[in-house]
């Protein structure tokens, strides 16, 4: 319970029948928590120095709780004193490193992770570790099965972490991919959206690192780069903004614009055919086509393309 303050073990079950008693000497704190009188002496004295106890005049010797609201603030206080020095020195040796950084060889830039379940395990914790805003263009094949990483991207997204997410084509055309995890990660707060084609897979890191694959089979991953704090770093920022901005917003339900709306104007903004959405959908052929036939509609066109313009102008894109 206040492990996280340096107070365990025997020392924490001590300071709680401290709270519990007016005061305590060493014998009766060694029988209350079955340690030797010896022990109880030497942990009563060492509450007493972390001033989670006061040492009371008289015959025995007797200890006296501090109150937890003084005590265990002060304890805090001083952990997150220690905790701002940490992060101190921790930024003048990034400063440091990357001072040193920019004489290196360049092959210092670029790691080399090889195996699908390293890739997998790199991937999380690359997640994990993102502190401002995770990139990333999403596109076959995966290290891992897409929409697991649903729940570590909503815990990261409520904790103020910004994804900002471009889906190739053939990234929404995967069966049930839309609904079980696209669409509920822009409902949770992504940023998502779409390009026929991506030149890569890609995933950046705020502006620290990006993964990039090196050696791709037709269905997973077995090679990949880390690149960290460089000119190539720097490029495959620009790429991504570049893309970013000549993306189409996938956009999310709301108000007059239902789910399964939301879902086609996503695939026809990204270039998909029929067979492939009604693939994507669980959908018959003839089901998509009616339904995009029907989209086309009510939006007043006739063609793909009018249907893109018409949706933007709608706010639905």
């Amino acid at each position: 319970m206040l492990d996280a303050v340096g107070i365990a073990g025997p020392a924490a079950r001590i300071y709680a029948e401290l709270v519990e008693a007016d005061q305590l000497s060493a014998a009766q704190v060694a029988e209350r928590c079955g340690i030797t009188a010896r022990q109880a002496s030497a942990e009563l004295q060492g509450l007493a120095s972390l001033g989670l106890s006061l040492r009371v005049t008289g015959r025995p010797v007797r200890y006296r709780a501090v109150a937890p609201d003084v005590a265990i603030s002060a304890l805090i206080a001083q952990r997150e004193q220690d905790l701002q020095d940490v992060r101190a020195t921790m930024h003048r040796l990034t400063e440091v490193f990357q001072e040193t950084a920019r004489g290196r060889h360049p092959d210092a830039h670029v790691e080399v992770v090889h195996g699908t379940p390293n890739i997998a395990r790199l991937a999380v914790r690359v997640h994990e570790q993102t502190q401002r805003q995770l990139r990333g263009f999403d596109r076959p094949p995966y290290s891992h099965e897409p929409g697991t990483s649903y729940p570590l991207e909503s815990s990261r997204l409520a904790v103020g972490v910004v994804y900002r997410v471009i889906y190739d084509a053939a990234a929404l055309a995967i069966p049930g991919r839309m609904d079980d995890d696209i669409l509920p990660s822009s409902a949770a707060g992504e940023q998502a959206r779409t390009r026929p084609e991506l030149p890569i897979k890609l995933l950046i890191s705020d502006d620290q690192l990006a993964l990039i694959p090196a050696a791709v089979t037709s269905r997973s991953i077995d090679t990949t780069f880390v690149i960290h704090r460089s000119p190539i770093l720097d490029a495959l920022i620009a790429l991504f903004e570049t893309e970013w901005a000549r993306a189409t917003p996938i956009p999310v339900s709301a108000g007059s614009l239902d789910e399964e709306t939301a879902t086609l104007l996503a695939m026809l903004a990204a270039g998909m055919t029929d067979a492939s959405m009604a693939r994507s959908l669980a959908w018959s052929m003839r089901t998509t086509q009616r339904r995009v036939r029907q989209l086309m509609t009510d939006l007043g066109v006739t063609t793909r393309f009018q249907a893109g313009v018409a949706a933007r102008e709608k706010g639905w894109l």
